[in-house]
């Protein structure tokens, strides 16, 4: 090291970092190539801002099963939204489309659909049985011609008159032998295949070795982007296929995540991406179990153990209640947990269940294997409002489990519980 090569004090730092913008003033040529590096200087701008959002959804962008009923393949229709990739890009989707996920022709590479992992450019592949993640990526079109003035016959061919920043969508395979020891016929599939996606750190069990942990913990999701994903693409959710046109399922919050920065230092423990996963995990749950709610607004024969190998720290599920108001709650209660530890339900004001909700984030699963206590709590307001003699419209009756894990919250308090509503003290 030379004394060149070291940096003073307010001396400015010109190295590939450094943004550099054109210098305009009256008289100066200008070529093309200048206004190239000007808008090249503004994107490098733009992403820096984006790098310092987080990468992430947003807002929208949701997939939905559309099948159209012109063709026989497999559409889906994705929401307008706005998304930000790795590179802090702004990946905005103005209005909702129509995705067609297969095509007539083998495609080139048996693990992506649009040619190489690596670009997010090219062709699609027949979507077969198995498991796939859709993702959004930016993309570039040319429109129009513009007037030129022939003074370089060599230049016409660039006579584009503008370059449409915009969106694509890609289908990326995912290599069976990532899930290849989970059954894909069992009721719980999709919810181990979300456990696979959110990691290895949301467990316990990392804890082992933390301090000899010099990488992220891996899940599916990691192994993807260390493989066939671009940092280039945001994943919107991941597909499952039973055969090349019937879609089993769309499950967005095993791959879905809000904008967080990534780094790389004990990232269950200070990593703003594990409360991004938390948030994950709680609405997969919610997003599942509203979706295997009976239309008597109960959820039938479903039980924890039978559709989930994982639950959420904290998850709320439907409950009804019986038209003459006795309270069936406990009954229901008993059948969905069944083969679990449990307490009978409390009632706690509605005041704490969102802290109860945020708290939860950083709480490792439930494995509903593993004999370990919930606490199951209703809100009050809740219930009072269910009940006719109030002449209010009847909302959705709903039950609150927590992980043992998670403090108790049902004690009551004085001049903050109704006595009908309150309970003893929990004995410790």
């Amino acid at each position: 090291m030379s004394s060149d090569s070291i940096l003073q004090l307010l001396e400015p730092v010109t190295d590939e970092s450094s943004i550099r913008s054109v210098n305009f003033f009256n008289g100066r040529l200008l070529t093309s190539k200048d206004f190239t590096r000007e808008q090249d200087a503004r994107h490098e701008a733009d992403m820096r801002l984006g790098l310092a959002l987080g990468e992430g959804v947003v807002f929208g962008l949701q997939i939905e099963n559309d099948g159209n009923p012109k063709t026989d393949q497999p559409v889906v229709k994705v929401k307008a939204g706005l998304a930000i990739n790795g590179k802090g890009q702004a990946l905005r989707l103005n209005g909702d489309v129509h995705v067609a996920l297969t095509r007539s022709f083998e495609a080139t590479s048996a693990d992506c659909l649009f040619g190489s992992c690596k670009d997010p450019i090219g062709g699609t592949y027949v979507a077969g049985a198995g498991a796939y993640l859709l993702t959004i990526a930016p993309a570039e079109k040319s429109e129009g011609k513009a007037a030129n003035n022939g003074l370089d016959p060599s230049q016409i061919r660039c006579n584009t008159d503008t370059t449409v920043e915009t969106v694509q969508f890609r289908l990326i395979r995912i290599n069976p032998k990532l899930y290849a020891d989970l059954d894909v016929a069992a009721s719980s599939f999709r919810n181990e295949l979300a456990y696979r996606c959110f990691g290895a750190g949301i467990q316990s069990a990392w804890f082992e070795n933390l301090l000899e942990t010099t990488s992220r913990p891996d899940g599916l999701l990691e192994t993807l982007r260390k493989t066939v994903l671009s940092n280039l693409e945001v994943p919107l959710g991941i597909l499952f296929f039973t055969g090349i046109a019937n879609l089993q399922f769309i499950d967005l919050w095993a791959v879905r995540r809000p904008l967080s920065r990534i780094d790389d230092a004990l990232p269950s423990l200070v990593d703003g991406r594990r409360l991004a996963i938390g948030q994950a995990m709680f609405q997969q749950f919610q997003t599942q179990i509203a979706l295997l709610r009976q239309p008597s607004s109960d959820l039938g024969s479903v039980t924890a153990q039978s559709h989930f190998r994982y639950l959420p720290p904290v998850g709320i599920i439907p409950v009804t209640e019986k038209k003459d108001d006795s309270d069936t709650t406990d009954a229901q209660a008993t059948k969905f947990f069944t083969g679990l530890t449990y307490r009978s339900p409390v009632f706690i004001n509605a005041a704490r269940l969102e802290a109860l909700i945020r708290d939860s984030l950083c709480y490792p699963p439930i494995d509903t294997q593993s004999g370990e206590m919930l606490w199951l709590y209703r809100v009050r307001e809740n219930h009072m409002a269910i009940n006719p003699i109030t002449g209010k419209q009847k909302p959705q009756s709903y039950l609150v489990f927590a992980s043992g894990h998670l403090p108790y919250i049902g004690d009551a308090q004085f001049d903050l519980g109704r006595y009908d509503y309150a309970n003893y003290a929990l004995a410790r």
